[in-house]
This record gives structure tokens, sequence and C-alpha cells, in this order.
């Protein structure tokens, strides 16, 4: 439960956009789209308790 708050901390309103395999502990790494804008946000793996928020502005 800690997790998904931890989720909606960081992320807040996300729609899962695919899984795959986590590279370091094997379980599901989770990627997400913002819920309104349906941009990739981030991803995050509840066995590592690892989450990283995406950062993707154009910086000129």
């Amino acid at each position: 439960m800690y997790f998904q708050f931890l989720l909606d901390a960081i992320f807040g309103p996300r729609e899962v956009l695919y899984a795959m395999e986590c590279s370091i502990c094997g379980y599901d790494e989770i990627y997400y789209l913002d819920a309104q804008t349906k941009e990739q946000i981030g991803r995050a793996c509840e066995c590592c308790n690892y989450v990283q928020k995406f950062d993707f502005t154009n910086n000129k």
C-alpha cells in the first residue's frame, strides 16, 4: 500500500503504458502515462521500491 501512495505523490493520476521485466530484480517494471496529457511520465518497480520520473522538457 505504501508504494501506491508513493506513486500518487510523485506521478499523480496515471495510466499504465506497459510493463516489462525489471533488469535488477526480475519483477514487473511498469511505465506510466499522465492520465490527462497521455505523455510518458515515468517508471517504477514495486519489488525494488524504485521510482523514476521522466522530464522531457526541451531546453534551447
